[in-house]
This record gives C-alpha cells, sequence and structure tokens, in this order.
C-alpha cells in the first residue's frame, strides 16, 4: 500500500498534537537522558552503581484533523521513529533537533515518535557494546509500542527510521541488524552521522538511505576508524561514505550529502540552535522518504 499522507506536496498540512512522555516499556538500565559528561553519572567510572529498573519513554508527535482510520478503514498514517545520539552516554528526545524534525513530519502526516533509550556503561569495551546492544533492543520494543496503537492508525507497510550519531547507529542495526524480522515494511533511513560496526549486515535488507556527514567529522569516521579514536573501547566503525558504497553495491536505493565543516552535529551549533544545516536535512528526508512511499 502507498501511503498517501507521505505523498503529500510540500508545505505544512496538519497542526500537531504532542503525547509527552509516554511509556512503552521497563527495563533494567542506568539511566534514559541526561548530560553524562558533566559529571552526573561519573560513578560508572568509579566502577560504582547498578543497573535497576527504568521508564523507557517516547514524545508522540501526531497530526490533528487527519482523516486516518476514518470509518474504520485500514491505517494510513506513516510513522517516523527519530532516535537521538550522545555516544550511548548523553543525549534526550527534547533535543532541538529531534523535537523540531518530529513536529516537521506530524504537520506532513506522519506520526512523529521523539525516542529516550537505556544509556550508561563502564569504562570497558564490553560494556560499551552491551550499551549499542541495549538501544536497538530498545529501539525494537519502541516500534512494537507504536505498532500496537490502534489510534494512532500507523501503517506498517510505511516506517521510518532516522536518527544523528548514536541515534543513526541505532536505526541502522534495527533495520539491518537483528535476527527475527521486523513485523512491519521500513521503507528508508535517515542515517545522519552514523555507522556499522560490519558492513556485511547491509546485505540483511533492501531498506534504501540517505545519510549526512562531515568529511570531517572529528568523532565519528566518515570512512573507517573508531568512535573518538577510542581503540581500546570500541568496536571498529564504519562511516556514512563507505555505507553509501556498500549500499549502491548492493543495489540499494541510497543518496549521500558529504559537508564540508569540521564539526560532528551538523544540525545544531554548539549553543544548541538550529542551524541551516537543520532545514536542508529536514527537507531532503522529505523528499527521500517521499520519493520511497512510492515504490512498490
Amino acid at each position: 500500500m502507498i501511503c498517501g499522507a507521505a505523498l503529500m506536496a510540500a508545505g505544512p498540512v496538519y497542526d500537531v498534537e504532542v503525547e509527552k512522555d509516554v511509556v512503552y516499556a521497563v527495563a533494567e538500565g542506568y539511566w534514559t537522558e541526561g548530560r553524562g559528561a558533566k559529571g552526573k553519572y561519573d560513578f560508572l567510572f568509579r566502577k560504582k552503581g547498578k543497573p535497576a529498573p527504568v521508564e523507557l519513554k517516547m514524545d508522540i508527535y501526531k497530526p490533528e484533523g487527519s482523516d486516518a482510520g476514518n470509518g474504520g478503514g485500514a491505517p494510513e498514517r506513516p510513522l517516523l521513529l527519530m532516535f537521538h545520539g550522545g555516544a550511548y552516554y548523553n543525549g534526550s528526545k527534547n533535543e532541538l533537533g529531534q523535537t523540531e524534525w518530529c513536529r516537521y513530519f506530524a504537520s506532513k502526516g506522519y506520526v512523529a515518535a521523539s525516542v529516550d533509550y537505556r544509556m550508561g556503561f563502564k569504562l570497558k569495551k564490553a560494556d560499551i557494546t552491551r550499551a549499542e546492544n541495549d538501544a536497538v533492543a530498545d529501539a525494537a520494543a519502541a516500534l512494537k509500542y507504536l505498532l500496537g496503537r490502534e489510534d494512532l492508525h500507523v501503517n506498517p507497510d510505511s516506517v521510518f527510521l532516522a536518527g544523528t550519531s548514536a541515534g543513526a547507529a541505532i536505526s541502522l542495526a534495527l533495520a539491518y541488524g537483528t535476527a527475527a524480522p521486523l513485523p512491519c515494511r521500513i521503507r528508508a533511513i535517515g542515517n545522519l552521522w552514523g555507522y556499522v560496526h560490519d558492513l556485511g549486515v547491509l546485505e540483511n535488507a533492501r531498506v534504501p538511505i540517505i545519510s549526512f556527514q562531515s568529511e570531517r567529522d572529528p568523532m565519528v569516521p566518515y570512512r573507517e576508524g573508531y568512535s573518538l579514536g577510542a581503540r581500546t573501547l570500541t568496536e571498529k566503525a564504519y562511516g556514512t561514505r563507505l555505507i553509501h558504497e556498500k549500499a549502491v553495491s548492493l543495489g540499494i536505493p541510497a543518496e549521500h550529502h558529504p559537508c564540508p565543516e569540521k564539526q560532528h552535529r551538523l544540525h545544531l551549533d554548539n549553543k544548541g540552535n538550529l542551524t541551516p544545516r537543520f532545514y536542508e536535512i529536514r527537507d531532503s528526508l522529505e523528499r527521500f522518504f517521499r520519493e520511497q512511499s512510492a515504490t512498490e
């Protein structure tokens, strides 16, 4: 089924309603949002602190006045899940970029969710890998929750994933790396300066990818290397350039936007304000998603 809402012309159409702090699961972890690098969670670096049950939350942005689901018909709204970055240690669903992207896509007729996930790890490779895997498991739980909300009228044939940095890695892992088949069709991924640990995972699915990243990204390798240069703590990472090349070699629809800025976050400046690149990314994602919605 082609989702009509995803094919709308440019320009906001719907007013947007937001459901805040929706609990989609409970799991053992340290925290789900915060600023660990500023010292609040240094107990982990001192090898203290134990995981405990934490509520996993999302904010759901919904188009008001949509006729989706009228008369008990089939679901018609495309679904977008957005995951923030922060190296599995910082970040929040309330980051300005996340909220504004979700609000924009909801105005286009999408149900868009800005999703928090478990964060925090001790300074050893195995625990950082565990944090990555936990985040992907949380993303799968968030997707299951949203697909199960009948009142949202989402179309399981029109699901999109996007994220920045770690959030992009989560999106890629969810679409390509999960062992069990997903209960929906992932139409496309917005890979914003993300990475994979194994380029071979792209052979598992034919999910189109649009990517943005600085060619001089100081934190995540543009081609291949180690995030933050932490060779002893992280697995080797393959960035957007090689992800794009691998996708093209496999015949997966792909679009890549290399950027010249020497910075990691392209959508926010040092004060957390939106940059012109935010709008370029927003409009490119919307166009690319719309194009992929038109394919069978």
